[in-house]
C-alpha cells in the first residue's frame, strides 16, 4: 500500500528520536526481564538463584505485559518509513542485511555459548560421580532453539507479509483506496481512545481457544519451531500492523502525546487488577484460555495501554536530540543479541552467593549492560559489525573543532 497524501517529505526524512528511545528500551528493558528469571519462584529459567523474590517476579510480569507488543509497533513503524524512503527493493535489500544476516551470524554463537554456560552449570560437583543427562529433545520444526533471536526470525516473516501485501495491493491497483480507509478507520479508532479495544481482538481470539495457557505469562514467547505459534504471531503481527499506520498517519503521535497520561493510569490500574486477579507468585500450571475470558482481555487491554502511553510520553517528552539516549538507541541492539550468554554466566557465578535476591539482580543487570556498551563501543560501533546493524560510521573531524561527527547510511 503506497503512503497516503498527508504523509509530507520532512516526515520521511525526520529522524524520532523519541520513538528510537521506545524501541531502544523495548531491548534494554528485555535485559532486565531476563535477569529476574533467575531470581523467581517457582524455577521458570535454566538457572536457578539460591534466593528469590517475589518484587522480581511482578517486575517480569509487568515487563512481559507489554515490551515485545511495544516492540513490534515500533518495528512496523519503521518498516513503512523505511519502505517509503527507499521502495519495495531497497526495503527487502535493508532489511535481509540489517535483520536477517545477524540471525545468520549470530544465532549459531549465541546458542553454542547457552549451551556451554548449561554444561558447566549442570556439571556435579568436583569428586562427584556424573549423572547422565536427560537427552535434549530431538530436533525438529517444532523444537527447533531460536533462543532470544526469535525477535529477528518474526520480523522475517512480518517484512516477508508486508512485501507480499504490498505487491498484490500494486497488482490489483487497490493500495491507495485500501490505505485511505484503514488510515480512517485507524485514525478514528485511535483519537476516540477505542484503539486498544480493538487491537486486542486477534491475540484474544488466539489465546482464548488455547487449551494450555500460560495464564501469568501473557502472550506465549515463540523462541522454540520454526513456525510462530498463532497466539504470538496473532498479537505481534497486530502490533506491527498499528505501527505500520501510525507511520502513515503521523498526526497521531500527536494525539497519543496528549493522552500518554491516560493510558499509563490505565496500565497501572489493569495491572493491579490483573495480578489481583492471579497473584503475585508465577503460575506454571497450563489452563484454558476459555475458563478466563475476563483476565484475558484485561491483560491484553492493560499490555496495550502500556504501549501507548510510552509511545505518547516519549513523544510528548524525548523529540529532541539527546546524545545519551541516541548513543544507548545506537548500542541496544547489539547489546540484546549478546545478553543471554552473559547474563546466564553472571547468574551462574552469583547463584549461591550470600545477599538479597534484589542485589544481585542490579549486579548482574549492571555488569551486563557494561559488557554490553564496552564491546559495542571497541567491537561494534565503526566495525564491520556495526555495519551490518546500524549501518556503516565513520568518525569525521568538523573543520575547525576538535568534535567527531558520525557518518551512516541510516539504522
Amino acid at each position: 500500500m503506497s503512503e497516503t497524501a498527508n504523509m509530507s517529505v520532512s516526515t520521511h526524512s525526520e529522524r524520532f528520536h523519541d520513538l528510537d528511545a521506545v524501541r531502544a528500551g523495548a531491548l534494554l528493558l528485555g535485559v532486565a526481564l531476563h535477569t529476574t528469571m533467575s531470581f523467581i519462584e517457582p524455577q521458570v529459567w535454566l538457572i536457578k538463584d539460591a534466593n528469590s523474590s517475589t518484587g522480581l517476579a511482578v517486575l517480569f510480569y509487568v515487563i512481559h505485559m507489554f515490551r515485545m507488543m511495544t516492540f513490534f509497533v515500533m518495528a512496523g513503524f519503521f518498516a513503512h518509513m523505511l519502505m517509503s524512503k527507499r521502495g519495495l527493493g531497497g526495503f527487502i535489500k535493508n532489511r535481509l542485511i540489517r535483520v536477517g544476516a545477524p540471525l545468520a551470524i549470530f544465532w549459531p554463537i549465541v546458542f553454542a555459548s547457552i549451551i556451554a554456560i548449561m554444561i558447566i552449570a549442570f556439571a556435579p560437583p568436583p569428586g562427584a560421580p556424573a549423572v547422565p543427562a536427560a537427552p535434549p529433545p530431538p530436533l525438529s520444526a517444532k523444537t527447533f532453539p531460536l533462543t532470544h533471536l526469535w525477535f529477528l526470525y518474526a520480523l522475517l516473516w512480518l517484512y516477508g507479509g508486508a512485501v507480499v501485501l504490498k505487491l498484490v495491493t500494486d497488482v490489483l491497483h487497490i493500495g491507495k483506496g485500501l490505505g485511505r480507509m484503514l488510515d480512517a478507520v485507524v485514525g478514528f479508532l485511535t483519537r476516540t481512545d477505542l484503539i486498544g479495544a480493538v487491537l486486542i481482538l486477534p491475540a484474544f481470539a488466539a489465546l482464548y481457544a488455547n487449551p494450555a495457557w500460560l495464564i501469568w505469562f501473557g502472550i506465549p514467547t515463540p523462541d522454540a519451531g520454526v513456525v510462530i505459534n498463532t497466539s504470538a504471531l496473532s498479537g505481534f503481527a497486530t502490533a506491527f500492523a498499528f505501527g505500520w499506520f501510525l507511520h502513515r498517519s503521523p498526526d497521531l503521535l500527536a494525539h497519543l502525546a496528549r493522552r500518554w497520561w491516560a493510558h499509563l493510569s490505565a496500565a497501572v490500574i489493569g495491572t493491579v487488577i490483573c495480578l489481583n486477579m492471579v497473584g503475585i507468585t508465577a503460575v506454571i500450571t497450563p489452563a484454558k484460555g476459555s475458563d478466563h475470558p475476563i483476565y484475558l482481555a484485561l491483560y491484553l487491554l492493560t499490555g496495550w495501554s502500556w504501549t501507548l502511553g510510552l509511545i505518547g510520553a516519549a513523544h510528548a517528552f524525548l523529540k529532541r536530540e539527546n546524545p545519551v539516549l541516541r548513543y544507548l538507541s545506537d548500542a541496544s541492539y547489539w547489546i540484546y543479541i549478546l545478553h543471554i550468554p552473559v547474563v546466564m554466566g553472571l547468574q551462574l557465578a552469583v547463584r549461591n552467593l550470600p545477599g538479597p535476591a534484589e542485589l544481585k539482580f542490579g549486579g548482574v543487570l549492571l555488569a551486563t549492560v557494561m559488557i554490553g556498551l564496552l564491546t559495542y563501543q571497541i567491537m561494534v560501533r565503526y566495525t564491520f559489525i556495526g555495519a551490518i546493524l546500524n549501518g556503516r560510521r565513520r568518525k569525521v573531524k568538523r573543520a575547525g573543532h576538535g568534535q567527531e561527527a558520525l557518518l551512516g547510511d541510516g539504522a
